[in-house]
């Protein structure tokens, strides 16, 4: 496993944590630009299948399935980068990675 590789697994980690923990009451407040917690999630989700997962649609599932959601379309990313070419692979792994702070950070 590359080092990038294990950035976005650590990162996998920790926004699967930070979902998880928050309530319904957190993830109706707002953070901006986003009108919620809930939309800064589904717009990170639409962002993930875009750079992993040629931009498939993303079902608009319950509040218990967004953590989940997060964790299958980051490491579907990081695992479908494995044949590309490792510049290529490097700098999707890297995008990925740094959305998935985007993210964890927006809902801080």
């Amino acid at each position: 496993m590359t080092t990038a590789a294990a950035e976005l697994e650590t990162e996998v980690r920790r926004l699967r944590i930070r979902i998880i923990s928050l309530t319904s009451t957190q993830l109706d407040e707002a953070t901006p630009p986003a009108a919620s917690r809930r939309e800064a999630i589904r717009s990170a989700l639409t962002e993930f299948s875009a750079l992993g997962s040629q931009a498939r649609p993303v079902p608009r599932l319950g509040d218990q399935n967004l953590a989940d959601q997060v964790v299958v379309l980051l490491e579907h990313g990081l695992h479908s980068s494995a044949d590309l070419p490792e510049a290529v692979r490097d700098e999707r792994i890297r995008a990925l990675t740094e959305a998935a702070v985007r993210l964890r950070r927006r809902l801080a």
